[in-house]
């Protein structure tokens, strides 16, 4: 752990803020996305109109939405705000508080754990990284607010009528909402004006931008919405399911814990209807047997022949290596496991063993002598202690590999 700063940090406050999500945006407010993030603030909070209005006017807004960048730009501020605030987080089922910030970091800190320890890969893989509860704090949107400044200011530079009136639209409907006070009588008829020649603007602006001239800036504009709205909708999601999810993987762990215990295991094993929780407890027993540290292989494939070597050495085969050596390969067939109760070796000779066990094994003896029998016992044994070997290794790698 380091020490270093640790009582400067404890004898302060964190004051955690969306200031760099905020300088972010600020970045992106130029040109016409100024006028519409400025809109969108000013109906978010104006107390006069229903949110049934608010609804109305937002549908107009967003009649071309890639030129509504004001929406998304606004939504990312105050998404992050809420998430500062632990607003996002799912509600404790004993009360209706969401939990802090730090709550949930550490709630999603544990899901990284649980989730590699029961599937084997990172939880980012089932979109529940930690980017994927907080990346827009890490400002993972930064690449993308970058290319709405670009794409803007390059639209800028054109000076197009098209963007003066899709401002100049935008600006009458900030200004209307600014004359609305607390108490103000809504003039209908007029909003509804405002609205039309707003999407008038908008669809002309945007009949503009789809020409080859400017397409570029206009696919950029529409990727870069789609990555935000993306972003926030699997944050929200996420961190809305938080504990419940994490009660799920922590409620995984436990059960597995439970493997342990023979007498536990087996009840599980009775009751659980699913084949695959049938399957895990039932041959836990025989699959932990398989499991040595010896068989460990970080390389892979390509590294399982020398440690089968390293371990035939270890156990001292080949034991025998010369077939004209009748005696002991009559006695290595007297140990091996294909032959041990299916051959009585007792009061046999040297050369009976021989053939019988070829006999046994189906090694073809029509027409070879002893020694022609005894080679080729002999490879039949050796291989077979290879290919015992061969498989504790793989049932050690199926049994510790997650499926």
């Amino acid at each position: 752990m380091v020490k270093q700063g640790l009582r400067a940090l404890a004898n302060t406050s964190a004051n955690f803020s969306n200031q760099g999500v905020q300088d972010a945006i600020a970045t992106a407010n130029i040109g016409f996305v100024t006028k519409t993030k400025t809109l969108q603030y000013l109906v978010d909070i104006n107390s006069t109109l229903t949110d049934v209005q608010k609804t109305t006017i937002r549908a107009s807004l967003n009649v071309q939405p890639y030129l509504n960048a004001g929406r998304y730009l606004q939504d990312l501020n105050n998404h992050t705000a809420d998430m500062l605030q632990g607003l996002l987080g799912e509600a404790d089922t004993d009360s209706t508080t969401h939990g802090t910030f730090l709550e949930q970091l550490g709630i999603v800190d544990g899901i990284q754990g649980s989730y590699l320890y029961l599937y084997g890969e990172e939880a980012s893989v089932a979109n529940r990284g930690v980017n994927d509860h907080f990346g827009s704090l890490r400002g993972i949107l930064d690449d993308e607010l970058l290319s709405i400044k670009q794409s803007v200011a390059t639209i800028t530079s054109a000076s197009l009528a098209t963007d003066t009136a899709f401002q100049n639209a935008t600006q009458a409907l900030i200004d209307f909402v600014n004359a609305l006070g607390d108490s103000s009588t809504l003039d209908i008829s007029t909003l509804n004006s405002l609205l039309s020649v707003y999407e008038s603007a908008a669809n002309n602006f945007n009949t503009i931008l789809t020409g080859a001239a400017y397409s570029a800036q206009r696919a950029n504009l529409i990727a870069a919405r789609t990555a935000v709205n993306s972003q926030l909708s699997l944050e929200a999601t996420n961190l809305g399911s938080v504990r419940s999810y994490s009660v799920i993987l922590t409620r995984y762990m436990a059960y597995k814990g439970l493997a342990e215990n023979d007498t536990i295991r087996d009840i599980i094993a009775k009751t659980a209807q699913s084949t695959a929780w049938q399957d895990y407890y039932e041959n836990y027993e025989t699959r932990f047997a398989q499991l040595n540290a010896k068989y460990e292989n970080t390389a892979g494939d390509s590294e399982n022949e020398t440690i089968i070597n390293n371990e035939l050495r270890l156990r001292g085969l080949p034991d025998v290596t010369d077939y004209t050596d009748l005696p002991a390969v009559a006695d290595k067939a007297s140990r091996d496991t294909r032959l041990i109760g299916t051959v009585s070796f007792p009061g046999r000779g040297t050369a009976d063993v021989i053939k019988k066990s070829c006999e046994q094994l189906g090694i073809n003896i029509t027409g070879r002598d002893v020694y022609g029998q005894s080679q080729s016992l002999l490879k039949s044994m050796n291989d077979f202690d290879r290919e015992t070997v061969r498989l504790e290794l793989e049932n050690h790698q199926r049994a510790n590999t997650l499926s």
